[in-house]
């Protein structure tokens, strides 16, 4: 379905007045509605058949429960800001985020919060950082996504690096299964009991589980399922999270808060392009940075024509640039420790900051460049659709040579960034799909030239072809749950 079709017409279905009668929250199938939901920051575009804002928890049971009998799909939806269409579905949509967003608890103490799956990031934040706390992954879309929608793709953000992703800082969730079950997601000894026969199946499968699941920080397409494992203390919580609704619906989430860095200094380091930048990662990553992120020259440009040339403020000499986020217990420390970091580098050139409104500026940049990255550097369409790929830092620097002369073979601009600290990088390409998607299955099925150099194709993570979500009958009402 392309963006100028008519959303068609139809009857009303059954559904809508039993959903009316036992929901508080609001039920509508008028056309405004569904083109409305049809669509989050993917390519596609698919419409649903009813769209329901929920109230309660209990709102959120009967109407998987109703779904379930007239076996309609569900899909549920937070912010929107998807790039791979986990917002959108046929079917139900529900959007928690218009009533159920509350932030039920905070235990300074503990260091964790409860909140329910609408509560945006940025809303979140705030309240913890009254107690001197913050969520710790943090993606550039902190404004708009939600708590679910970032379980539900196990989001990490810059801050990745040092706190982890979303996996690793989610408790427990309470968790709405497809058949209505509603289960306690947590981990321990007994962990497993929550969902009958996953004790077995990782007794029988504990070689595959150890050996090609979870062997760099950013694999994490599919299911990961290493956090089944013993040693990793049956973390059903972390093994659910990143499931993109498959399993069911998140109905509340205890998360795990970490200490705010109070004045964190800012090492801005200059390299003759983005691959020599990936190359000098791994020799940084001793010095335990926060964050270390890798920006393009190409998308500072971008910057400045969008927004004039001081909104850039002066950046060390190069071609390509990591920024290397450093804390320590003070902020002389934190500014001796970036000096340390810089001098092991192979940077061309570099700089050192204290926390204050010029290195605000320079992240600033980071942040703008994050949100025009949507169009090429000669400010054509840049199509979701390759979006993040990954592989152990070690191997970024040759990664990135051999994803760059593909590129230049299909004739491809992009700009590229990403959390280089992690091996991750984003990127979107101006494939032609205004006309038709042949270059980009083109794209997406060549031979890689990064292989020989990276080792196997199973050790590059990818979200390269984000599909739309799509469960048929007899799929059971899964979540499909867009940030």
């Amino acid at each position: 379905m392309t963006l100028n079709t008519p959303i068609p017409q139809q009857p009303k279905h059954p559904i809508v007045a039993e959903l009316r009668t036992v929901l508080e929250g609001t039920v509508d199938d008028s056309s405004l509605a569904r083109v409305q939901y049809a669509t989050d920051a993917s390519n596609y575009r698919v419409v649903p058949e009813i769209v329901v804002l929920p109230k309660t928890r209990r709102d959120v049971e009967e109407a998987v429960a109703i779904a379930r009998k007239h076996r309609m799909p569900v899909t549920v939806r937070g912010g929107g800001t998807s790039c791979a269409g986990n917002a959108i579905g046929p079917g139900m949509v529900l959007d928690v985020s218009r009533h159920m967003n509350r932030i039920l608890a905070i235990n300074p103490e503990a260091a964790t919060a409860v909140v329910e799956p609408g509560v945006v990031l940025s809303d979140l934040q705030k309240a913890a950082a009254s107690f001197g706390l913050r969520f710790g992954p943090d993606p550039s879309t902190a404004m708009r996504c939600t708590l679910g929608g970032m379980i539900g793709n196990n989001a990490c953000g810059p801050h990745g690096l040092s706190y982890g992703r979303a996996a690793d800082n989610v408790v427990s969730m309470t968790w709405l299964t497809g058949s209505g079950d509603i289960v306690t997601a947590g981990s321990g000894p007994h962990a497993l009991e929550a969902g009958p026969g996953l004790a077995v199946f990782v007794a029988e499968n504990m070689a595959v589980l150890r050996t090609e699941f979870g062997r760099f920080s950013r694999q994490i397409s599919g299911y990961s399922l290493e956090h089944l494992l013993p040693e990793k203390g049956h973390n059903l919580a972390a093994a659910l999270t990143g499931t993109e609704g498959s399993c069911g619906v998140i109905l509340e989430a205890e998360l795990r808060l970490v200490p705010m860095v109070v004045a964190p200094a800012l090492a801005v380091l200059g390299y003759a392009d983005m691959a020599t930048a990936a190359d000098d990662v791994p020799a940084l990553l001793p010095f335990r940075p926060l964050a270390l992120e890798g920006l393009d020259a190409k998308l500072v440009d971008v910057v400045r024509r969008a927004h004039g040339p001081a909104s850039v403020p002066a950046l060390p000499a190069g071609g390509g640039w990591l920024m290397a986020e450093i804390g320590g217990a003070t902020a002389e420390e934190a500014m001796a420790s970036a000096e340390l970091l810089v001098s092991a580098s192979s940077a061309d050139a570099a700089v050192v900051l204290p926390a204050g409104p010029e290195a605000t500026r320079l992240w600033q940049i980071r942040a703008d460049g994050a949100g025009l990255a949507g169009r090429t550097a000669s400010g054509q369409q840049a199509w979701p659709g390759w979006e993040d790929s990954a592989v152990p830092p070690e191997r970024l620097g040759s990664y990135l040579r051999g994803l760059e002369q593909l590129m230049d073979e299909e004739g491809l601009p992009g700009l590229a960034y990403g959390h280089f600290g992690d091996g991750c990088v984003h990127v979107r390409l101006d494939f032609p799909l205004d006309s038709d998607g042949v270059l980009m299955r083109r794209f997406l099925s060549a031979p890689r030239p990064w292989q020989s150099r990276t080792g196997d194709r199973s050790r590059v993570s990818t979200a390269t072809a984000g599909r739309a979500p799509n469960c048929s009958p007899p799929c059971t009402a899964p979540q499909r749950f867009g940030p």
